[in-house]
């Protein structure tokens, strides 16, 4: 037992490691799709941290997702100016759906996909794809539009109402995307990891 939760520790501090290495590099966490389409691009480090809660539990998700949105903060509060530092700068909103990305992600795998057939397991990690990006967009939405509403934030181009239709204009291009970035990323991978995790006994 001992054995196997130093296995978690190693591979979890694993995952953070990427994901910071992500945060660091932004081509490793952000794939431009301008080349397909003009000005768009798909956020993946979600996927990191579903594919963590995918393999070690979601325990080791959530931790992962922690770790991640602790750095989104620092990066936020250490680089001030623009908008998107503003909405990080918050500390639910940096780090509340980055666990719960982790969190639920493993919770599902774990209760309705780890123990079926290849075909059904393959469509789960697809849908878990695409629901690890729906959770991290909608909880970031939804964190700072409560957010500058209670603060009444006072910034330029943030407007005074309708502060939720106005953020799902300016994510909801994107976040289509990285719906689909995520369905693909994360079966394909998921396919690849979870029988070496499994011959390996390491799986949550």
């Amino acid at each position: 037992m001992t054995n196997k939760k130093n296995r978690y520790y190693i591979l979890t501090t694993m995952f953070v490691a990427i994901v910071i290495l992500q945060m660091m590099v932004p081509w490793l966490g952000i794939m431009p799709l301008g080349a397909f389409v003009v000005g768009a691009s798909a956020t993946i480090i979600q996927f990191t941290v579903a594919i963590s809660g995918i393999l070690l539990g979601p325990k080791y998700g959530a931790i992962v997702g922690f770790f991640w949105g602790i750095a989104s903060l620092i990066n936020a509060l250490t680089h001030p100016g623009t908008i998107g530092s503003l909405i990080f700068q918050n500390p639910f909103t940096a780090i509340l759906p980055r666990v719960f990305v982790g969190l639920l992600i493993g919770w599902l795998f774990n209760h309705f996909f780890r123990k079926r057939s290849k075909s059904v397991r393959s469509f789960g990690l697809a849908l878990l794809g695409m629901l690890a990006a729906l959770i991290n967009t909608t909880g970031v939405l939804l964190l700072t539009t409560l957010g500058f509403s209670i603060m009444h934030t006072n910034f330029t181009g943030v407007p005074n109402h309708n502060i939720l239709f106005w953020l799902l204009g300016i994510v909801s291009f994107n976040a289509i995307f990285e719906i689909i970035v995520g369905i693909v990323i994360v079966s394909i991978i998921g396919n690849i990891l979870l029988p070496v995790a499994e011959k390996a006994q390491i799986v949550g």
